[in-house]
């Protein structure tokens, strides 16, 4: 803010002190309201915007502003209202169509959403870039991906060259999902703004989830030459490293990273990871522990404890470890598949499995996380229970119920009970579906 604005806002809130009524311009109030707005001291904003109407009472820009105030505080009748009345005398501004397209976005009306934001670019042929990035972050922030890739295509096509229309472009394909033309738009976006540290990462990690080492790799470093001190860029390098098997690599790299965030949950649960697939058990365990005790709500380094607990052959502390994990992300079906391949372990030990299955805190927890998963993954995960507690019956009962819903739960049922398929019950029981 330069020293003009400085004394322009000390001078009003001075008036508001003295609760005096001051008179100011227009273009004044602007500057007032937008400071406010910008510290999201929105309550503020709008009570300037009210003094500004008090001032300036036909003033259209001084009412968007106020539009925009509301609409900050979440108050959408209220400014739906005042843009519908708005247009009735100034159906040339597109901004108040620009707006009313947002609340109607808001509000799940996607198809209203939409033709409010094509009689926008109707009205201006030549849209400015900032307008044209507004129109699709709103239905980006919605979700709605499809109908924001429309509208990017669109301004594209018409010579539309920017780094924030190209990623918002890659970030809809990503979501579609289409990786290739993700890869496309982003590394545009980058053309335009090679500097961007973020583009970079999520670039990157776009080829690290396709198995592209090298070029996840390359995006890495690239941000890490941007801004050195990017621990997220650090932590998606070592990330990368860990998949491609170089864990000595890898804990270099968390090494530098916990040397300026000492006790980083992210970077100790790397490092745990390293040597769990080192086979290093012992320090293993001691990192995830230290990142249980920095951070107890993070249910990632439980699920790495479990894992080392399991590898180790205490496969009944790994499921209180893991139900620890579950309590914290009920419906992470990795951590569901892994407590059932616990129970699968135990089930060559009965007497061990029989001290487990009487735990009424393991039952009961179980029943609770299973309740809150729904449809199909509900009735597959507690036909995956009953089966590794050795109840096939009902199992089945479960199974059937969720193969009419989901065909593939067989498939995944038999991937992770293999020994399934020689049990006589269940195969007479699906056999129509085995066919």
């Amino acid at each position: 803010m330069d020293m003009e604005d400085d004394i322009l806002i000390q001078k009003y809130e001075t008036s508001l002190y003295n609760r005096e009524l001051i008179y100011l311009d227009s273009d004044e109030f602007e500057v007032i309201i937008d400071h406010y707005m910008q510290k999201d001291r929105y309550a503020d904003a709008l009570e300037a915007s009210i003094h500004a109407e008090l001032c300036h009472p036909d003033d259209v820009s001084l009412s968007l502003c106020k539009i925009r105030a509301m609409m900050s505080l979440d108050n959408y009748d209220r400014a739906f209202e005042l843009l519908e009345y708005l247009e009735k005398n100034h159906n040339d501004i597109y901004e108040l169509n620009l707006y009313k397209g947002q609340i109607y976005a808001i509000g799940g009306e996607v198809d209203n959403a939409v033709r409010e934001f094509e009689i926008v670019c109707n009205k201006n042929p030549s849209l400015d870039v900032e307008t044209q990035v507004y129109i699709s972050d709103v239905l980006i922030e919605q979700r709605y991906y499809e109908e924001a890739l429309s509208f990017l295509l669109k301004f594209v096509e018409l010579g539309t060259v920017d780094a924030r229309i190209y990623f918002n472009t890659g970030y809809c394909y990503e979501q579609i999902p289409n990786v290739k033309k993700a890869e496309k738009y982003y590394e545009k976006s980058l053309d335009e703004d090679p500097f961007n540290e973020k583009t970079w990462i999520i670039l990157g990690a776009l080829h690290l989830n396709t198995f592209n080492i090298d070029k996840a790799l390359e995006a890495f470093e690239f941000a890490l030459s941007i801004n050195n001190n990017s621990h997220i860029a650090a932590l998606c390098k070592t990330a990368t490293l860990i998949k491609s098997g170089d864990y000595n690599k890898a804990i270099d790299c968390i090494m530098d990273i916990l040397a300026n965030a000492p006790g980083n949950v992210d970077a100790l649960c790397s490092l745990g990871e390293c040597y769990e697939m080192q086979d290093d058990f012992d320090e293993a365990e001691e990192c995830y522990t230290q990142a249980i005790y920095n951070e107890k709500n993070s249910d990632v380094p439980y699920w790495g404890l479990s894992r080392v607990l399991y590898a180790q052959g205490d496969v009944e502390m790994a499921i209180q470890i893991i139900d620890k994990a579950i309590a914290l992300d009920p419906n992470n079906e990795e951590y569901l598949f892994f407590r059932g391949q616990c129970f699968v372990s135990l089930s060559r030990n009965m007497e061990k499995l029989n001290n487990v299955l009487r735990n009424p805190n393991i039952i009961r927890a179980t029943k609770s996380w299973l309740h809150k998963i729904p449809g199909y993954m509900n009735k597959y995960k507690k036909a995956v229970f009953l089966y590794s507690a050795g109840n096939v019956e009902d199992c089945c009962t479960y199974l059937l119920d969720a193969v009419l819903m989901h065909s593939e739960c067989l498939v995944w049922f038999f991937n992770l009970f293999p020994e399934a398929k020689k049990n006589a019950y269940l195969v007479n029981y699906f056999g129509k579906y085995l066919k």
